[in-house]
């Protein structure tokens, strides 16, 4: 994976004070009590956290697994679906291959029906599920609202499944201590991890271990990426690309738009969102005075949202700033060609083209209008979508947004305001 930027002029923001930030990043790299702020870095060189997560994967798969369950929301299961659905594809439930992820990760009626009637028509044993219950909290309202829901339909059906399910959670939690007293399997996320920086724990990599991914594969491109960063400092993609954000904001960009040109990466679309989000979007710097920044993350697919939302990207090109995405590897080996006599010859030069020829044009005309237009973009580009490159990505995006954080005097790790919701959720319950 490489960053490309076409940010013009000579950028120096930041640069007097990164050093002493990469030197934290180092630290964190190595710490293996997870003590600092920034020890999701940390995650992808645990070889005994990893352990834990294979131990057990490896005990509940088996050749009888068709569906892994996985409920949680936000940080607890979005990493674990960006990632399956960027290898596995948007079809995946139309492909031969098992075992299949499903997520519930909102409390939808209609979502829990639908999930409720696929695994209960299609599962007759309970060798064939494993169910996630994954909670950072351990309580988070939704995820506990679905996993009541759902484990009790499954075990009216199949009868106790306290081994089939597995929490993962904040040791000593409410959900961990239930767990323990129901015999539920257990997987640690360490406690200064958010959840948003968790995907490298077994919040993300467990799901994708019971599925078959060698997260040794993706930890690879990870590792990669954060020695690059803490090596090369100034000089590494991550930091290019949070001065690129901070350039931008500069000449008045606000909108800050992860545009993938693959449909299997919408979901990691959603999760740089949440990334971006909780993470940049403080009230207050460091200091406790309030923030000048303004910057809302946003995603497209290409090509289909340049048919969608591009007209307001290019009218205004001033206020949004595009991250493109793409892999320039093809993902799937395929031998389609526009070679039919009635609709190929509609469009001048694409006779004879193969998709990928005409994804390409589109993609360079994008680029070229972008450069015509002045409209502020950077260019991330993958070898390929395999485990690497994906795992290189995300923690790319991670280290960008750590710098970019750094660089606005801002704390990216807390997120004192998503709690407003959640304490007046309670209320409104009747809890505490």
């Amino acid at each position: 994976m490489k960053y490309e930027r076409h940010t013009k002029g000579k950028n120096e923001a930041g640069v007097a004070g990164v050093g002493e930030y990469v030197a934290t990043m180092r630290r964190a790299m190595s710490d293996s009590s997870y003590s600092l702020p920034e020890a999701s870095l940390r995650l992808s060189f645990d070889d005994d956290l990893l352990k834990k997560s294979q131990t057990v994967a490896n005990k509940l798969s088996g050749p009888k697994l068709s569906y892994i369950l996985d409920i949680g929301i936000g940080g607890s299961n979005l990493g674990a679906k960006a990632l399956y659905e960027a290898m596995a594809g948007t079809l995946d439930a139309h492909t031969p291959f098992a075992p299949k992820m499903l997520f519930a990760d909102t409390c939808a009626p209609e979502l829990l029906a639908d999930i409720t009637e696929i695994l209960l028509s299609e599962i007759i044993e309970k060798e064939e599920i494993i169910i996630i219950v994954a909670s950072k909290s351990g309580t988070t309202t939704e995820t506990i609202m679905n996993a009541s829901v759902l484990v009790t339909a499954l075990e009216q059906k199949l009868g106790p499944l306290a081994d089939r399910i597995v929490c993962i959670t904040d040791e000593n939690s409410a959900l961990w201590k239930t767990g323990e007293k129901q015999g539920y399997n257990l997987l640690p996320v360490p406690r200064m991890v958010g959840g948003r920086f968790s995907v490298f724990s077994p919040a993300g990599m467990f799901p994708l271990l019971c599925s078959g991914v060698e997260a040794e594969e993706i930890f690879r491109g990870a590792q990669a990426v954060i020695y690059q960063t803490i090596d090369q400092g100034v000089e590494s993609d991550a930091f290019r690309a949070a001065q690129d954000i901070v350039a931008w904001h500069d000449k008045g960009v606000v909108a800050y738009d992860f545009f993938v040109f693959h449909p299997e990466l919408e979901s990691v679309g959603k999760w740089y969102r949440q990334l971006f989000a909780e993470s940049i979007g403080k009230a207050t710097t460091n200091d406790g005075t309030p923030t000048t920044h303004r910057m809302i993350p946003t995603v497209s697919i290409g090509s289909t949202d340049l048919h969608s939302v591009e007209q307001m990207h290019l009218a205004q090109p001033h206020i949004s700033a595009r991250f493109l995405v793409r892999a320039h590897a093809p993902h799937w080996e395929h031998q389609f060609s526009a070679k039919d006599t009635v609709f190929a010859p509609l469009v001048p030069g694409v006779v004879g083209r193969a998709p990928c020829d005409v994804t390409d044009a589109i993609y360079k005309g994008v680029v070229t209008t972008y450069e015509n237009k002045e409209v502020s973009f950077g260019e991330i580009v993958l070898n390929d979508l395999d485990p690497e490159s994906l795992g290189s990505l995300l923690q790319f995006m991670m280290c960008t947004v750590m710098h970019l954080a750094n660089l606005l005097h801002i704390n990216a790790f807390d997120q004192p305001n998503v709690e407003l919701y959640k304490d007046a959720t309670r209320k409104i319950l009747g809890g505490k």
